[in-house]
């Protein structure tokens, strides 16, 4: 992958406003060609019976083609015959089609992989991260900034979902998710964020808002070769037992507070992607069920991403190739636990 030096997007005036023009007029005609040789990368189950089924690309496809257009499943149809004689997908799925594929307890595995290889090619990119989460509703009357600093938070959670993210704070690309209910701990997902962050990406720092501030969360980034670079809480009182990444953050967060805000403010990177991910593609989710509105909100998460990609194909000249990426990410996999990205065919049963 060639790239050039990233700008300083903290620096005033960074930006290059002929390279932005140039990827926002051109987007949605290479969203369509990214999502389609991200969905080339999976492979297709071999069905040896039965009534033949809509491949498995054409159905991620189209599922992304729907979010990122904002369409329901019945206005998305004829984008879909459009992408069909285009070649991007072999079959235009039926609107049921698209909900049954989102039913599907394997699609969560299989969109959350993909999310991860959406975001390798950015690797050379980033290494300092950020962690945090937002809630995202399931109807449109609530919101949930309000439901969030109510005294009613953490007892109607139904009617939210969590997305759990770990993002480079050059690109906001997201690199790794979890999704779960409303009322569910934040700290509690960072272990799973953090593994996979560092099984794909060269990590150097994590920064995250206090609600994650723990020893346990300290030493485990310190374990991959990072630094956190996380609040400590009013009583935190560090001593001579305590871990040695502990005091030394410690004392950098008292004694040498200009340094550390440096670091730390990286973390308002992972709230603008946040506010990028609700202001394009929604802050709502039109799904009914837990498992559905899940797959949904990672979906949405991988358009984001495809978005990313765009902008950096033009900021640092970044090269794209899923082939390869889907390699790293299954190297990278099989390391830690001897499991690539892989279909089982009684997986995928409509």
């Amino acid at each position: 992958m060639e790239t050039q030096q990233p700008l300083d997007k903290f620096e005033p005036n960074s930006i290059d406003w002929h390279k932005y023009n140039l990827a926002k007029t051109r987007e949605k005609k290479m969203f369509y060609e990214l999502l389609f040789e991200l969905c080339e990368i999976i492979p297709e189950p071999i069905q040896t019976f039965g009534r033949p089924r809509i491949r498995i690309r054409d159905s991620v496809f189209s599922l992304g083609l729907k979010l990122y257009s904002n369409y329901s499943g019945r206005k998305v149809c004829s984008d879909l015959i459009h992408a069909k004689g285009s070649g991007f997908i072999e079959q235009a799925p039926h609107f049921n089609t698209l909900t049954d594929f989102l039913k599907n307890p394997a699609t969560y595995d299989l969109l959350k992989k993909l999310l991860t290889i959406s975001a390798i090619p950015l690797k050379e990119l980033e290494d300092s991260f950020s962690i945090d989460s937002s809630g995202f509703g399931s109807y449109q009357y609530e919101r949930w900034k309000r439901y969030r600093f109510s005294k009613d938070f953490g007892r109607g959670d139904r009617n939210y979902l969590k997305g759990h993210i770990s993002i480079g704070t050059k690109t906001n690309v997201i690199v790794a998710c979890e999704i779960t209910t409303g009322n569910m701990s934040d700290v509690r997902q960072m272990p799973k964020l953090l593994e996979t962050t560092s099984n794909n990406f060269n990590m150097k720092e994590v920064s995250a808002d206090k609600g994650y501030s723990s020893i346990r969360m300290f030493q485990m980034i310190e374990e991959m070769n990072a630094l956190p670079f996380i609040p400590f809480k009013n009583n935190a009182n560090p001593n001579d037992e305590s871990p040695s990444i502990w005091r030394e953050m410690y004392y950098m967060f008292k004694n040498n507070k200009d340094k550390f805000d440096k670091k730390y403010h990286k973390r308002s990177n992972v709230e603008t992607t946040f506010a990028m991910v609700k202001m394009r593609l929604g802050e709502f989710l039109k799904c009914k069920q837990f498992e559905t509105q899940r797959n949904e909100l990672m979906m949405k998460f991988i358009c984001h991403n495809i978005c990313c990609l765009v902008q950096e194909m033009f900021d640092n000249n970044v090269h794209i190739d899923f082939k390869s990426a889907s390699e790293k990410y299954v190297e990278a996999k099989r390391k830690y636990d001897n499991h690539g990205l892989r279909i089982d065919r009684d997986d995928f049963k409509w």
